[in-house]
């Protein structure tokens, strides 16, 4: 080859050596340089919130969805059949017990009636008249008896035309209030025809489901909270007064009944609430804001904020954890009392990164107690 195109290669390809070892080394510097600058800086802050762990009063009470049913409803029904020809009460009236609500068309049983009282007053005469001539020995003891079986025949037909007439009113078996009449006058009815509802509201019973495992915590006799949204009163108040016989086998559930007063009628038949029933004296205990626990697939762990050497630093800490109820979760073991939680931005954490704490501005979680909003868990 030839002297002249060899001293060529060699000078070309001493200049890319150096053009891209230049290149290299420059990129190695930069790199160095930037590395140097952020370890001069510092682990950035994560901003986060916090929360006190708080020593509270946690009443020992068990909460559950109940449905409001009447102490005592019914919807009426006539006990024969015939045509209305008297409506007495109004949509919506509250009524007494005995109050006549409709009237059948009885006019042949009255008729009846008449014909039956005129034969009784027939037997009763006849009958005084042979006690007189029995007395006097005119007549035997055989016509004495046959003079007190007319009478007996003769009263027994007054008091069944008595009793057919009743059936043919439509009266309230209790003090209550009617919802929506259902007839008319002229309208033909029978047995199965409704004529209004009626519904006791005062009293009024809360009932209830418990899981099998609480049952031992249930005595009647404990006193109950009910609240209810969209009522001006959000609370009422009564005592727990049956549990039930026997557990569900599909749900492993206990009905419970608690029975509450309604002097005013605003609790309804039908509506829901939560219940609350204090079971027993509270108790002392560890509790976090519900946000404050974190799960992952060992469990749940909270951020703990700690001073560090050059700021706050949040330690992860295993925790094991008890009832949640109106935002505050009990914690059984992990924390103790004073040391401050992460409750928002864990998401940003990991362990042993520094932090600041911004300035709380929400309302410390209340208090564990039956004042607060329905709806929480035990």
């Amino acid at each position: 080859m030839d002297k002249q195109l060899i001293k060529r290669f060699v000078i070309l390809g001493a200049f890319l050596v150096v053009l891209f070892g230049g290149i290299f080394g420059w990129r190695a510097i930069v790199a160095a340089r930037t590395q140097a600058a952020m370890a001069g800086m510092g682990t950035p802050q994560v901003t986060v919130s916090a929360a006190p762990v708080r020593q509270t009063e946690w009443p020992s009470e068990l909460q559950a969805t109940a449905s409001l049913q009447a102490v005592q409803g019914a919807m009426l029904t006539p006990q024969l059949a015939g045509m209305v020809t008297d409506i007495r009460f109004d949509s919506g009236a509250k009524v007494e017990k005995g109050q006549l609500l409709v009237q059948l068309n009885d006019a042949t049983q009255r008729a009846q009636l008449q014909n039956d009282e005129s034969g009784l007053k027939l037997a009763q005469t006849k009958l005084a008249q042979q006690r007189t001539l029995y007395k006097q020995h005119n007549v035997s003891q055989l016509a004495l008896q046959e003079a007190e079986t007319a009478y007996t025949q003769a009263r027994a037909a007054v008091s069944s035309d008595h009793a057919t007439i009743a059936k043919l009113q439509v009266r309230a078996p209790f003090t209550g209030h009617l919802g929506l009449r259902q007839v008319s006058l002229g309208q033909y009815v029978d047995s199965s025809t409704s004529v209004v509802n009626l519904q006791q509201w005062d009293p009024i019973y809360a009932v209830f489901q418990i899981p099998q495992q609480q049952l031992a915590r249930l005595a009647t006799g404990q006193p109950v909270i009910l609240g209810v949204d969209g009522l001006k009163q959000a609370r009422f108040t009564g005592k727990l007064t049956a549990v039930g016989a026997q557990v569900e086998s599909g749900t492993r559930n206990v009905q419970v009944q608690a029975t509450l007063a309604n002097p005013d009628g605003v609790l309804r038949p039908g509506m829901f609430g939560e219940v609350t029933v204090r079971t027993g004296q509270g108790r002392q205990v560890l509790a976090v804001p519900d946000s404050a626990i974190t799960y992952n697939t060992y469990g749940e762990y909270v951020y703990v904020v700690e001073q560090g050497k050059q700021g706050l630093v949040a330690r992860q800490k295993n925790v094991k954890t008890g009832e949640s109820r109106n935002g505050l979760t009990v914690v059984t073991r992990g924390l103790q009392a004073g040391e401050r939680v992460v409750t928002s931005g864990q998401v940003k954490l990991h362990p042993g990164a520094t932090v600041s704490v911004a300035p709380s501005t929400a309302a410390r979680p209340a208090a564990a107690s039956t004042t607060q909003a329905p709806g929480s868990r035990s």
